[in-house]
C-alpha cells in the first residue's frame, strides 16, 4: 500500500534484477563473447570499453532525479539469466531488455542497478550498456529485441515468478523504444510501475528502467538523455 518493496513482497521484475546481481562484476566479458568483426564505426563516434562506465549515471545523480537516497548498488559485467518469462515470445525482451538474448558479438557489458536498500526499496533504477565492435552488430541485436511489430505487445501480459506485468508500448522506432510495465494484482494495476527505454547510438545499445509507485517518466528521460 505504501509502495515499500521488501524481501517477501518484492516480486517479478525486481527479483529478476536482483538475481542478475548475485555475481560480482568482472573486468570484461567471457572469452566466448565479443566475437570480433571488422568495425564500420568511426573512431570519432565509437565508445571504447574503457569509457563504458562513463555512460552510466552515478548513484548520487540518480538519487537526486528520483528524490530518494539510493544506498544500494549492484553491478554486473555479464548478462545474467532471468527467471522463466511466460507470455508472447516476441514481447519477452521487454521484461528485461538487453538481457534475454544479446548474442555473442558484444565486446563490453555493463549492468548497474540502484535501490534504497538491497531488499527493501521504494525505487529501483537499472541501467545497461552494451558495446559492439561495429554499428552493424549493434543494429542486428537492437532489431532482434525491438522489431517493427513490437508495438503489438501493448496489452500483453508477461508473468515472472508470481507476478504479472501488463505491457504498454509508447514508442518503437529504428533507434528508440519506450514502454511501461504495470504490475497487475487481482486483475488491476497495483500502482507499482516500471518505465523503460532502450536506444541504439552508433556501436552501443543503452537501456534504463525506473520502477516506483507513480510516474517515473521524468527521471527516466533525464537518465537516458
Amino acid at each position: 500500500e505504501d509502495g515499500i518493496r521488501d524481501v517477501e513482497r518484492s516480486r517479478g521484475l525486481g527479483d529478476v534484477y536482483k538475481r542478475q546481481g548475485q555475481h560480482p562484476a568482472t573486468s570484461g566479458p567471457p572469452t566466448t563473447s565479443g566475437a570480433s568483426k571488422t568495425s564500420t564505426t568511426s573512431a570519432a563516434d565509437a565508445i571504447s570499453p574503457d569509457r563504458a562506465n562513463s555512460i552510466i549515471v552515478s548513484k548520487k545523480d540518480v538519487s537526486e532525479l528520483v528524490g530518494s537516497t539510493l544506498e544500494y548498488e549492484g553491478k554486473s559485467s555479464n548478462p545474467r539469466s532471468s527467471s522463466p518469462i511466460d507470455g508472447k515470445q516476441s514481447c519477452q525482451a521487454l521484461m528485461v531488455p538487453l538481457t534475454v538474448d544479446v548474442g555473442d558479438k558484444w565486446t563490453t557489458y555493463r549492468d548497474v542497478w540502484y535501490r534504497e536498500g538491497k531488499d527493501t526499496f521504494t525505487h529501483s533504477v537499472t541501467q545497461r550498456v552494451l558495446l559492439y565492435s561495429s554499428k552493424d552488430d549493434a543494429r542486428e541485436n537492437y532489431s532482434k529485441e525491438f522489431p517493427a511489430d513490437v508495438r503489438s505487445c501493448s496489452g500483453e501480459e508477461l508473468k515472472v515468478d508470481t507476478a504479472t506485468w501488463r505491457v504498454s508500448v509508447r514508442e518503437a522506432s529504428d533507434d528508440r523504444a519506450q514502454w511501461v510495465l504495470d504490475e497487475i494484482a487481482d486483475g488491476r494495476p497495483s500502482g507499482w510501475r516500471c518505465m523503460l527505454e532502450a536506444r541504439i547510438i552508433e556501436n552501443r545499445l543503452l537501456s534504463a528502467t525506473v520502477c516506483q509507485v507513480a510516474n517515473g517518466g521524468p527521471a527516466l528521460r533525464a537518465i537516458v538523455d
